[in-house]
């Protein structure tokens, strides 16, 4: 199990299905009891309270991706009082809080990139931002209002749901395209 601090109050989880196997979750089981998905939330808010210094008393909402065949990806939002961080409740409604705003897709080659380009050609308008990294590219999509399970599954078909946050990418990567990154693939690669 991977763990990685996305924001003040956001977590994100990764966790493959062999992992998840040798826990002692069955896929049958996963369905049926909830008791099971207790437990191992239970094991990851205390994970992250010893990490990070969490108090992880309060409120929590879990958004959960199963975004590869391989890996489980959870989101754990904090309710920001109980984060205790210099950024808590800056501006930021509740509702806010809880909702995943981007997709970080991973990419071994450049060329895969702008077919996917191509293949969303009616997304002009999505905010999209491409980095480089450690010999990858990594596109960041601003997903919200879109549908995702389209998108999603189209851009799987050529790279990664990606473990790296944008904040590292912005940190450590070089910024290739910082916005409107579909649609400049599209008009300069044809």
């Amino acid at each position: 199990m991977r763990l990685e601090r996305i924001s003040q109050n956001k977590i994100k989880y990764s966790i493959t299905f062999d992992e998840l196997a040798d826990k002692g979750f069955l896929q049958e089981e996963m369905v049926k009891e909830s008791f099971i998905w207790d437990e191992l939330f239970d094991e990851m808010l205390e994970e992250a309270s010893k990490e990070y210094s969490l108090q992880t008393d309060g409120a929590v909402s879990i958004e959960i991706f199963s975004l590869t065949s391989k890996e489980l990806v959870l989101i754990l939002t904090l309710d920001e009082a109980d984060s205790h961080g210099p950024c808590s409740g800056e501006g930021k409604d509740r509702q806010d809080r809880s909702i995943l705003n981007e997709c970080i897709f991973e990419f071994d080659d450049f060329d895969h990139l702008v077919l996917l380009a191509h293949r969303l050609k009616n997304m002009e308008q999505v905010p999209s931002s491409l980095f480089h990294y450690r010999d990858r590219y990594f596109l960041i999509l601003d997903i919200r209002g879109m549908k995702l399970e389209g998108v999603m599954s189209l851009c799987l078909e050529y790279g990664t749901i990606s473990p790296v946050t944008q904040y590292v990418l912005k940190e450590y990567g070089k910024t290739i395209l910082d916005a409107n990154a579909l649609e400049t693939l599209r008009s300069s690669f044809c």
